[in-house]
């Protein structure tokens, strides 16, 4: 069995080296555009951890705040019990 030559045209030769380098100039396209987003996500990754590490060092301080006013108050108590049961401020101003 004879095999048929296939005779390609100078313009089929054109037509696919156009779509070869089409091809390739999207393919560079597309791997820039997803090294560009592998590096913007790490970068948002970062920024997404700092946000957070600054949320939680940011916590409302009113629990903080009730503690510490309790512990004054408990202190005061014990420095009037100390001073005989007259309250410090009312003690200090006596002096004077």
């Amino acid at each position: 069995m004879p095999v048929a030559a296939v005779s390609i045209g100078l313009a089929t030769v054109v037509t696919l080296v156009g779509v070869f380098i089409i091809v390739a100039a999207l393919a560079l396209y597309l791997i820039t555009i997803v090294v560009i987003l592998k590096h913007v996500s790490f970068t948002v990754g970062t920024v997404l951890i700092g946000v957070r590490a600054i949320a939680s060092q940011c916590q409302p301080l009113g629990p903080v705040i009730r503690d510490v006013v309790g512990d004054v108050r408990a202190i005061e108590e014990d420095l009037e019990a100390l001073l005989g049961g007259a309250p410090a401020g009312r003690r200090a101003r006596a002096r004077r």
